[in-house]
């Protein structure tokens, strides 16, 4: 595969539709159009647009099409780029794409390629094109959000503050190192330690504000947990808004794990159901046991729904909170088949109400509002989500192991001496530095020596 090939696909979703478009990028993407029938466009310092009508190698006519020309420098890919914007219609897109096929040193596209091609003529950086799949995938308004902080750069720019930040730091050792001869400023390492410690708190602050964004990315993972026959697939259903589960007055309806996805004020939730928990001699059914536990072990809340019409739901609540979650609600479900001051008097006694131990919610949903109550506090309770005002976030989890790696060997750099072991220091933090440049894209010594040489007059 030849990386100065000129590259085609269809930008546009596959499928019938009222306007596709094929985007092609590479040195032959203006002249190609000539095979189309089209004269030459004049493409200068700004993006072209003309209509035009495209014709076969017959001269049978294929469509007439709206042509966008970008020059070179101001194209996404840093290459010269046309996009041929034709009628949706699928004999039209393969006349096209069957077309282009035919011409030399012209071929289809490879999965990503377009995005490689942008990153490797710096048009963007390795975050940001994260940042724009996360764009296509977003279904919720704060997905929408983070997304567009990340394509447009609020990270990669933060992040290549602090690699220029450790690159100024490093330069200072080189120089101490390879040039101690030479004449140079009492205060080239003044302070080095305390910069670095500032440096390193200022990268673990960006790991701390970016606890939830990965749940943000990805949907908060909530399990529903429960007994059998308590309404989890009742509510399941409620919040979904359609019918996702059975629900059936016969125990153990539920065998395996349901999951839906839903957007409640902005957060994606993956709100999955499993299993009602009982003894039972069933394998399909222990197993579906299993995979309920799995899922409450895994989620990163779980919504534990117990019938307080039962005598025994305290005892239940006692077991469920035995199991490994991070976060849990207790719906205390069927409230309406329980007298009032029965309630109150089983919520107070057996040692204290139980909101000591976990956060809860009284409701049924054989109330018109029980879906209503219950989405009202689920929202009350993913506000954690929002602990941080900051916009600038890492969203994936090798975002924070580089940045973990990075803060580690600045820990380390602060417990040598600098003056006695400038060797040791130096090379942690290249280390940093290295770790920072595989998030940004950017692992160059050469950076080191430019800035060396910029800052001291050496071997004048």
């Amino acid at each position: 595969m030849s990386v100065t090939d000129t590259i085609f696909a269809l930008a546009t979703p596959a499928g019938q539709s009222a306007i596709a478009v094929i985007r092609i990028s590479g040195a032959k993407a203006h002249e190609l159009l000539y095979h189309f029938g089209v004269s030459k466009v004049i493409v200068k310092d700004r993006p072209v647009a003309k209509y035009k009508r495209l014709t076969g190698i017959g001269g049978d006519i294929i469509d007439d099409v709206m042509l966008v020309l970008f020059p070179q420098h101001y194209s996404p890919t840093g290459e010269k780029i046309t996009e041929i914007q034709c009628h949706g219609s699928q004999a039209v897109i393969q006349k096209i794409l069957a077309q282009l096929a035919e011409i030399e040193g012209t071929r289809p596209a490879q999965p990503g390629e377009f995005s490689r091609r942008s990153f490797n003529n710096g048009k963007i950086g390795l975050t940001d094109l994260e940042g724009v799949s996360d764009l296509i995938e977003a279904r919720t308004s704060r997905q929408h959000l983070q997304a567009m902080n990340l394509m447009t750069g609020k990270l990669s720019s933060q992040l290549s503050l602090y690699r220029q930040k450790l690159i100024s730091l490093s330069s200072r050792l080189e120089t101490v190192i390879d040039f101690s001869d030479e004449d140079l400023p009492e205060d080239v390492i003044k302070d080095l330690t305390k910069t670095i410690h500032h440096l390193r708190n200022q990268i673990l602050q960006l790991v701390e504000d970016s606890k939830y964004a990965e749940q943000i990315r990805e949907g908060v993972k909530i399990a529903l947990i429960g007994p059998v026959n308590v309404g989890k697939s009742t509510i399941l259903n409620a919040l979904a808004k359609r019918e996702v589960a059975i629900v059936s007055s016969v125990a153990g309806t539920t065998r395996d794990v349901l999951e839906v996805q839903l957007n409640l004020d902005g957060i994606a939730v993956k709100l999955t159901d499993t299993a009602g928990i009982r003894k039972t001699e069933d394998l399909i059914e222990t197993e579906g046991i299993k995979r309920a536990k799995d899922a409450a072990e895994n989620s990163d809340l779980v919504l534990l729904v117990l019938d307080i019409s039962t005598p025994n739901w305290r005892d239940m609540l006692t077991y469920f909170e035995t199991w490994h979650s991070s976060r849990q609600l207790v719906v205390l479900n069927k409230a309406d088949l329980i007298d009032k001051d029965k309630l109150e008097h089983d919520l107070n006694s057996g040692g204290g109400s139980i909101a000591l131990k976990s956060d809860y919610l009284i409701t049924s949903f054989q109330k018109e509002n029980g879906a209503d109550i219950l989405v009202k506090k689920l929202i009350e309770t993913l506000s954690y989500i929002n602990q941080t005002t900051s916009d600038v976030r890492l969203t994936r989890s090798w975002h924070k192991t580089a940045c973990l790696s990075a803060s580690s060997a600045l820990n380390r750099a602060m417990k040598l001496n600098s003056e006695e072991e400038p060797e040791l220091v130096a090379e942690e933090l290249r280390f940093a530095c290295n770790a920072l440049g595989r998030l940004t894209g950017q692992v160059d010594v050469d950076e080191l020596l430019d800035k060396i040489f910029s800052d001291f007059c050496i071997g004048k």
